[in-house]
């Protein structure tokens, strides 16, 4: 059977066809910023298979990407954001419910309290995020660091439903899936580093078609990531709380069929996108340049997180820049890890 699968062959779409932004770098980019966050990252790593994780991650490289405009203090806080992002991710999937709640209320307690000195033999996630806030507090507005312990608060507490969900074998809806992915896929908390240095007031992320335009961005981010982690997640058996099992799941598609209805659904996605940023209304004059340059950056992040899914070794650990050409991909057989590896 597992020789069966592994020469099973499916097609990603073409998500990103008629998506309007190429990929960019920022000009402060550098191999010493990437290791040096690195090396930061792997003082928290306890696992040898995680550590693999963190050197083929290249997770500095989606910062380059994906922040292109930012100053270069901001830029080095962004390399180090991505790596503690997928720190926490790769710790969370290992955990029980009480303990993705446990190293929740960790992080949100540090980044209330980031003076307070943290336990001996707390989760490592709270240390890192720890030193990580020093870095925000010396370049991040008070308004964005507001909006990022919040929207903080809303990622570690959808972490903790996933594994609720995990233990559960629970495999969401369409709807109710996008309603908690939009919270775990940690793309708003990425999109907070984009207005560090900016001053938009709250009306301008309360705006409906601001709003659209977050989500559709957001959504679209999610779509790459399920499309592009599937095959590993499928194979170690973890693959609960992605979107193309939700469709295999619940409209009884079979894999192929799954990624065509994704891709039309990113289609779609984008044409509304591409609508509602013709009608982004004025919020004046004194924000306009702001406001151009935080919807350039979001719509930037979505090609970023698709171009360094390719060069990462996270999702393809082989041939990943020849994907995007082929579009085809062989299906990993099923195995049993230990998660300790």
């Amino acid at each position: 059977m597992s020789s069966e699968l592994s020469k099973f062959v499916y097609i990603l779409p073409d998500t990103l066809a008629k998506w309007p932004y190429e990929s960019s770098i920022n000009p402060h980019s550098s191999p010493e910023m990437e290791a040096e966050s690195l090396t930061w990252i792997q003082g928290f790593v306890t696992m040898p298979r995680m550590k693999r994780v963190f050197d083929v991650g290249a997770f500095g490289t989606l910062a380059f990407l994906a922040y292109p405009a930012e100053n270069k203090e901001i830029l080095r806080v962004g390399c180090y954001f991505m790596n503690w992002f997928f720190l926490y991710d790769d710790y969370s999937d290992l955990a029980t419910p009480h303990e993705a709640k446990e190293m929740a209320d960790v992080v949100m307690n540090t980044i209330c309290k980031p003076d307070k000195i943290r336990l001996a033999g707390e989760y490592v996630v709270g240390e890192a995020i720890r030193q990580l806030w020093e870095l925000i507090s010396k370049c991040a507005s008070l308004n964005a660091r507001r909006r990022l312990i919040e929207s903080l608060g809303n990622f570690t507490a959808s972490v903790a439903q996933q594994a609720q969900d995990r233990t559960l074998n629970y495999i969401r809806n369409v709807d109710e899936y996008f309603s908690v992915r939009r919270e775990t896929i940690g793309a708003k908390q990425a999109f907070v580093v984009l207005e560090f240095e900016l001053n938009l007031p709250d009306e301008f992320f309360d705006d409906p078609v601001i709003q659209r335009l977050v989500n559709a961005c957001i959504d679209l981010i999610i779509i790459s990531n399920d499309l592009y982690s599937y095959n590993v997640e499928q194979a170690r058996g973890d693959d609960g709380h992605n979107l193309v099992t939700v469709m295999m799941h619940h409209k009884n598609l079979d894999l192929n069929e799954a990624m065509v209805w994704i891709g039309d659904h990113a289609s779609k996605t984008v044409r509304n996108y591409l609508n509602d940023l013709d009608h982004v209304p004025s919020f004046g004059n004194e924000f306009k340049d702001d406001v151009k340059r935080y919807l350039y950056g979001i719509g930037n992040w979505v090609r970023a997180n698709d171009c360094w899914s390719f060069q990462s070794g996270r999702y393809f650990p082989t041939h990943g820049l020849a994907i995007p050409h082929s579009r085809e991909v062989v299906l990993h057989p099923r195995r049993v890890a230990n998660p300790a590896e």
